[in-house]
């Protein structure tokens, strides 16, 4: 599949923004989190005929209250200046060797990442290299079926992924005139600076160089495996696999045990199999999964509190000797007991009352998970739920997505990015993985059983 880039153009906020909103303070979550960005491409049927102008003029409109998207990030000075630059947006056209291609045939066999690059705007590829860069870069992907694909793209050091959801939303239902009224039911908050501000801490070691560092040593001494070996590939648990996974599994004090969690245990399993394989032994291991803690703090903040409010579940070390014996029900429990206790060790973070600094909570987790991703003897393997964030449910006014696919995250490997399918009874895995051990992978009988 070929994609044409036709035109690029900013978007600047309908009305200005005011003076006093024009600096942007970020939080200290956001300051650690390092640079990257995050994306998802949403992917219709049909669409109308003048379909650019209404997501150019809805976006205009909604970027009134999304102010801070339109500027440009200062590094120097931890903000974000506020004068309305604007988001990128991109028309493209789609085109195979026949000059077209379909789009549910495209979704029914993408499985690799490689397939869908092209659908991504240009600046998701490019972090931080300078300072007029946008935040926030879209692209409207047309296929000549009368398809559309809109990729949205956003630096993760001012929205997370339920910030990005929220966005979408709000989006969304501004272009769609059934959807108007349901505005007002996404409208952001942007007060997490002034709950956690910003505090110069650099850990010992700057939180970029840690996650780069990783990728400078040989593959055998570092979890994350080299960039440029680092393959994407989609894997699908469908329905029938879920209920057969479930009925496997005696959920622990009687509660139902969510999709998302079977596959990343069955996930899990696999991947202790592969490096075994790949060492000639078990390592020790440990599973890291951010945790979204929006209504989950005291007090609670909205679900559409926009900036970086996921932090680090961590489950405990699990030592070699017992790796190997670890079935499906086992990890579950594990992600489970690591997922409450990190709820339960941060719900204080934003409290007014609390005995200890927010800040200093987060930066000794932060510290301990730096640690465990630099400890070479440490099989560390990381998953991300994108499957709650209603990303399904954006609507622009021609009905709702066909499919909704991520943006690969590729200085990562050993990591999993989890997505619900369009029914909400299935779920893919995005898998990063260095090319030979995902060879490996795919050769696992387990996965090759339930997946498709």
């Amino acid at each position: 599949m070929k994609i044409n880039k036709i035109s690029k153009k900013l978007i600047k906020p309908h009305t200005p923004t005011p003076p006093n909103l024009k600096n942007y303070n970020i939080s200290f979550l956001d300051k650690n989190l390092g640079a990257m960005n995050i994306a998802v491409v949403l992917f219709y049927q049909s669409k109308p005929e003048n379909i650019n102008s209404q997501l150019e003029e809805s976006l205009a409109k909604i970027l009134v209250q999304f102010y801070l998207l339109a500027g440009r990030y200062m590094k120097n000075d931890h903000l974000i200046d506020c004068s309305d630059q604007g988001v990128e947006f991109v028309v493209a056209e789609a085109l195979d060797d026949e000059d077209g291609v379909e789009l549910t045939e495209l979704v029914a066999k993408t499985t690799d990442a490689e397939q869908i690059n092209g659908l991504l705007p240009d600046q998701y590829f490019r972090v931080d290299e300078a300072s007029h860069d946008p935040l926030m870069s879209i692209q409207a992907t047309h296929f000549p079926c009368g398809g559309l694909a809109i990729a949205v793209s956003i630096s993760h050091r001012v929205f997370d992924v339920s910030s990005l959801g929220t966005f979408i939303a709000a989006w969304s239902n501004a272009c769609n005139p059934d959807n108007n009224k349901m505005v007002e039911f996404t409208t952001p908050s942007f007060e997490l600076p002034l709950l956690l501000p910003y505090k110069d801490h650099d850990f010992g070691i700057h939180l970029n160089k840690s996650s780069t560092d990783d990728h400078d040593h040989d593959d055998d001494d570092k979890n994350n495996n080299n960039n440029e070996n680092i393959v994407v590939k989609r894997l699908l648990f469908n329905k029938a696999a879920l209920t057969s996974l479930k009925s496997k599994i005696r959920p622990k004090n009687g509660k139902t045990v969510s999709g998302v969690r079977v596959v990343c245990a069955v996930i899990a399993k696999a991947l202790i199999r592969v490096d075994r394989a790949k060492h000639g032994r078990n390592r020790d291991m440990m599973i890291f999964q951010p945790v979204n803690m929006r209504e989950r703090t005291i007090p609670p903040q909205s679900k559409h509190a926009c900036g970086n409010l996921s932090l680090a579940s961590l489950t405990r070390r699990v030592a070699a000797s017992e790796a190997g014996e670890l079935g499906v029900e086992e990890l579950v429990d594990l992600i489970g007991d690591a997922v409450r206790k990190s709820i339960g060790d941060h719900a204080e973070i934003l409290s007014a009352t609390a005995t200890r600094d927010g800040r200093d909570i987060i930066a000794n987790s932060l510290e301990m998970l730096i640690k465990v991703f630099m400890n070479p003897e440490m099989n560390v393997v990381v998953f991300t739920d994108w499957s709650r964030f209603g990303f399904y449910e954006a609507d622009f006014g021609w009905g709702k997505p066909l499919w909704v696919s991520i943006g690969p995250q590729r200085p990562s490997g050993n990591s999993t990015v989890l997505m619900s399918n369009k029914d909400g009874d299935g779920i893919e895995a995005w898998l990063h993985l260095n090319q030979t051990d995902m060879h490996c992978f795919y050769q696992d009988e387990e996965i090759k059983l339930f997946t498709t």
